[in-house]
């Protein structure tokens, strides 16, 4: 399964660094781990960062550029855009491996 995550900004790529890292982003980075470790492939994009990424994925640039950065993280699995505004469970994306 292929999974792209559109990530809003943060101070590093997992967002989880300094004194008191948010425990939201710890647990994404868990799972982004586990679902690697299944096989799977994940990629996480930034808008600073990989700004052709935004541009490129239609879906995405079409939702940023309507409704902002508020509408990040977006979640696109298979080229199906699952989740926005929010990060999703584990078990969202394996049911959406299993759809």
């Amino acid at each position: 399964m292929k999974i792209d995550i559109f990530d809003p900004e943060m101070c590093c790529t997992t967002g989880v660094c300094g004194t008191s890292p948010d425990p939201e982003l710890i647990r994404v980075g868990e799972m982004i781990e586990s679902l690697k470790a299944q096989g799977h492939t994940v990629t996480r994009y930034m808008l600073s960062r990989n700004p052709d990424a935004f541009v490129s994925n239609k879906q995405v640039y079409d939702r940023v550029l309507k409704e902002g950065v508020k509408s990040l993280p977006v979640v696109v699995v298979e080229g199906e855009v699952r989740t926005v505004g929010r990060y999703p469970q584990l078990v969202e994306l394996t049911a959406a491996k299993e759809s």
